[in-house]
């Protein structure tokens, strides 16, 4: 399914400790420009391991990581299990899927519930023994985790926003729904939301619905 942005794919990046990234695609040239975002918002990890796809095993991708000094191994053909990436991508779709079923949104918003699955499990508690009773974000960065810019609302949630191209007298204040934290927009409260045109849009300036509303 192409999503309401255009995406046909998703590049994941992943440790062993339950961390991970989702970077969506419209095509599968735009791999290198994934980990050039990666470096930039979370660092460059030491080493990558990849399967055979010739976007990670060679030419720009392989330039940049060369660069930015990271390691990249290679997995031996068709052994889809000695790459930990296809774990986080099994359990990134159960859990995107979960909330797209609950929430009864359109299947084209894949791509950004997926984004917003992986930041929720990067922050989650998991029982794995070399987290230290931490979560992985707080191990992967070194600092402690913040989850305020996506813990107030769930996938999909009905909330009003600020709309300052409705003119008066209407009302400025109007419905849309959560698609998750905004990324290299605005404030750090900034969030993804869809309004009843079906057009996306940022607002920092979002609340949720009162009992009455």
């Amino acid at each position: 399914v192409i999503s309401m942005s255009g995406n046909r794919y998703a590049q994941v990046y992943c440790t062993a400790d339950g961390w991970s990234r989702v970077f969506p695609m419209k095509k599968k040239s735009e791999t290198p420009e994934t980990f050039s975002l990666l470096a930039r918002r979370d660092g460059v990890p030491n080493n990558l391991i990849v399967d055979g796809a010739k976007e990670e095993t060679q030419g720009e991708f392989r330039r940049k990581a060369r660069q930015a000094d990271c390691h990249i191994r290679q997995t031996e053909p068709h052994t889809p299990w000695s790459n930990m990436a296809e774990g986080a991508i099994r359990e990134l779709k159960k859990g995107a899927g979960r909330k797209m079923i609950k929430s009864k949104c359109p299947k084209r918003l894949w791509d950004d519930c997926l984004v917003l699955e992986s930041l929720i499990r990067s922050n989650t508690a998991h029982d794995i023994y070399s987290l230290g009773n931490e979560v992985p974000e707080t191990v992967v960065s070194g600092e402690t985790s913040d989850i305020s810019n996506f813990c107030e609302f769930e996938w999909y949630e009905w909330v009003k926003f600020r709309d300052t191209s409705i003119s008066f007298p209407g009302d400025k204040e109007v419905l849309g729904r959560y698609l998750g934290p905004s990324f290299d927009i605005g404030p750090a409260m900034t969030a993804k939301l869809l309004k009843a045109n079906g057009k996306v849009v940022h607002r920092s300036t979002l609340r949720a619905l009162t009992p009455d509303e």
